[in-house]
């Protein structure tokens, strides 16, 4: 079982498992794009693929841009490599930030192009994400950083919460 997620995690990255998903979108709803004018006409449901892929996007590079400026790796093949436990600026209020954001942009473009499918298929690339590469690094982080690991999985959800949300927000009021 390990043995075939190992292989499964090195040719389905999390950018690649997300690319897979942004193709099925395209290809589900290839002929309306040949009409584009009418994907983009202004309604609820572009406004909304366009604030959540806003929101998704920044969420990936702040993430990126936090590992990045902590010297940590990048490379979710080799959580062994992870230089320290980052858990300031998006880390506070979601444990995989990135891998949210890249759900966030799998959704976006599910809803500007009215993808029945591709809404359909984000629970499989929650799970692909969970079990290829979310509980690997995890038990890496678990070995490398201990309690330390521990207590922040007690306060940090893996996704999202409001509750984690509102407690960074009110930590900063005070």
């Amino acid at each position: 079982m390990y043995r075939m997620r190992d292989i499964a995690r090195k040719g389905l990255t999390p950018p690649v498992l997300l690319l897979l998903c942004l193709l099925i979108n395209i290809w589900a709803r290839w002929p309306i794009l040949m009409h584009i004018d009418e994907v983009f006409t202004i309604s609820w449901r572009v406004c909304t693929a366009l604030v959540t892929g806003g929101i998704s996007l920044v969420l990936s590079l702040t993430g990126l841009v936090t590992l990045i400026s902590n010297q940590t790796t990048l490379n979710a093949l080799h959580p062994e490599r992870t230089s320290m436990l980052v858990t300031r600026g998006c880390f506070r209020f979601s444990r995989n930030p990135v891998y949210l954001g890249f759900i966030g942009l799998h959704i976006a473009l599910a809803l500007l192009l009215s993808s029945v499918i591709g809404l359909m298929i984000t629970p499989f690339l929650i799970l692909l994400l969970s079990i290829l590469h979310i509980q690997v690094e995890e038990a890496g982080m678990l070995q490398l950083f201990g309690r330390q690991w521990e207590e922040y999985c007690n306060n940090t959800p893996r996704w999202f919460s409001l509750a984690s949300l509102y407690a960074v927000i009110k930590g900063r009021a005070k």
